[in-house]
């Protein structure tokens, strides 16, 4: 009888699996797939950058991923118990936000202060927005938001080095957007 309660279809994934790698289903959701299967197994055994991508789709629902804040913070925070600069970024936004978990802003300051410090570009833009607009708590203070911002611009030209991959084109030209006004700030302080 059908119950409430779903449990894992072990065989059925195994045979979707079975007919992915053995080329009998060609599309793209079978490549997704495919490559999620992969990403999995990076991450469980891991990897660090695939807990942090695997975080990133549930997030945002990308890649066949339906959005889900909790599976996007447990991934990233498995990257950040690891010591992983962009998990931590990561980590601390969803402890700022209460995305996925209770709010706790002292802890997520805390680790997106630290994957700044470690010259993360994603905590740096994250820091430049919040004293930008004053948000959760920070003061708004125009010269720490340039400061921050300019920095993660910076860290994002050379993303794909130890800071971890650079920020989707929508942030990059928030970024951009809010350092032109803060420096028609700057200009009409002189």
């Amino acid at each position: 009888p059908m119950g409430p309660t779903l449990v894992p279809a072990v065989q059925v994934q195994n045979s979707l699996r079975a007919l992915i790698e053995g080329g009998e289903v060609e599309d793209d959701s079978a490549e997704r797939l495919k490559k999620f299967i992969e990403k999995r197994k990076k991450a469980e055994a891991g990897d660090t950058e695939a807990m942090c991508d695997l975080s990133e789709c549930y997030f945002c629902g990308m890649n066949g991923l339906h959005k889900d804040d909790k599976q996007a913070y447990a991934w990233c925070s498995k990257a950040a118990d690891l010591d992983c600069a962009l998990g931590m970024a990561y980590k601390g936004f969803h402890l700022y936000r209460g995305r996925g978990v209770d709010i706790d802003i002292a802890a997520g300051a805390a680790l997106v202060g630290v994957a700044a410090g470690r010259d993360n570009a994603h905590a740096c833009y994250f820091l430049g927005y919040e004293y930008y607009g004053g948000h959760s708590g920070l003061p708004k203070d125009h010269k720490l938001a340039k400061y921050w911002l300019t920095k993660a611009l910076e860290l994002n030209q050379d993303y794909k080095k130890e800071t971890g991959p650079g920020f989707a084109d929508k942030d990059l030209d928030e970024c951009k957007k809010m350092l032109k006004e803060l420096d028609g700030d700057t200009k009409d302080e002189r």
